[in-house]
């Protein structure tokens, strides 16, 4: 179909960025929208379905040149059923039937997928994985998100919940996860958490330059602990050096599990470039097997906070181009 279109949304507890995008993943119009998703569902999905109306009007495009809508959103999920069991930023979320709602509102097929998911996808369609048919992203922010795409297929599993990389207990009965386990890779490598580590040593009485900031209760993240360990810091650079450690040790776990092309960090976190990468690289070569070299490509995400709307329409054109819209989006 010539110049025709799919719609990516990425839903979020914060923020709805909603996109218009060609299938060469190319974004021709965008927008972001605060949320509000307090209110319950059925007026975020409102919302939801009037914004991706004010989007394809903003460019004017016909909507019958428009192949359908993709969502990310927060899980559990089921992708299949087009369902979201439950969410922990998105209150009241209990079995909330996404695409049936969206079909409804708009008009327009839909299809559904995790939130982290579906950003992997977008960079394995349009950015830092676009010439391999393997690659698992790893998403550091606040938590640690993923997304496993094997021959060009995201892994949903039996129960549509697998890739749950950031939960991969890294230290046995190591520290409690929002999640109820224990020891989970999120808590020890998370961007939110190695920000938060930094600041339960130095209360503890460790030296830092980021004394000031938590003696006068300025919260910060990521950003400061590198800019500390490029400073020479000694407590930030042994604890970003022991985050590190434990994404190698995912590294390697993944490069067991899913033998992919490449890995490709994203997040507020890989926005330390080679002062991520270049640490993550020296522990997964001491730790990793010497067997045989199937060592995968460790990269930096290129596409940014575009990813999630990219790759949610991405996976609407694959939909239309296999044919795997539901007959009935109820599901």
């Amino acid at each position: 179909m010539t110049d025709s279109y799919a719609v990516g949304v990425d839903l979020g507890g914060t923020t709805v960025r909603v996109a218009l995008v060609d299938r060469t993943g190319r974004i021709h119009h965008e927008a972001a929208y605060d949320s509000h998703v307090e209110r319950g569902p059925e007026p975020v999905i409102d919302d939801m379905a009037r914004w991706v109306g004010e989007v394809i009007a903003a460019a004017g495009v016909p909507r019958e040149r428009i192949v359908g809508i993709g969502i990310g959103s927060p899980g559990p999920l089921s992708p299949s059923r087009g369902i979201v069991h439950k969410a922990a930023n998105l209150p009241d979320w209990i079995n909330v039937p996404l695409t049936r709602a969206m079909h409804q509102r708009t008009g327009l097929r839909s299809i559904m997928d995790n939130d982290a998911n579906l950003a992997a996808y977008g960079e394995f369609w349009a950015g830092a994985g676009r010439d391999v048919d393997n690659m698992v992203m790893l998403t550091l922010g606040t938590g640690i998100g993923a997304g496993v795409v094997i021959r060009g297929e995201l892994l949903h599993g039996h129960f549509e919940n697998a890739g749950e990389l950031g939960h991969w207990i890294v230290v046995p009965n190591g520290r409690r996860c929002s999640c109820g386990q224990r020891g989970c890779l999120e808590v020890y490598a998370s961007a939110g958490n190695v920000a938060r580590r930094v600041a339960e040593s130095i209360r503890d009485g460790e030296p830092s330059i980021l004394s000031g900031l938590v003696q006068k209760g300025v919260p910060f993240g990521a950003r400061e602990v590198v800019q500390a360990v490029q400073d020479g810091d000694p407590l930030a650079s042994r604890l970003w050096d022991e985050a590190c450690y434990y994404l190698a040790i995912a590294c390697v776990n993944i490069q067991h599990a899913y033998n992919p092309t490449r890995i490709v960090m994203a997040g507020g976190m890989s926005k330390a470039g080679d002062v991520l990468t270049q640490l993550v690289q020296k522990h997964f070569e001491l730790l990793a097997w010497n067997l045989y070299d199937d060592y995968p490509e460790i990269r930096i995400a290129v596409l940014g906070d575009d990813a999630g709307v990219i790759g949610a329409a991405g996976w609407a054109w694959k939909a239309e181009q296999e044919g795997r819209w539901a007959a009935e989006p109820a599901c």
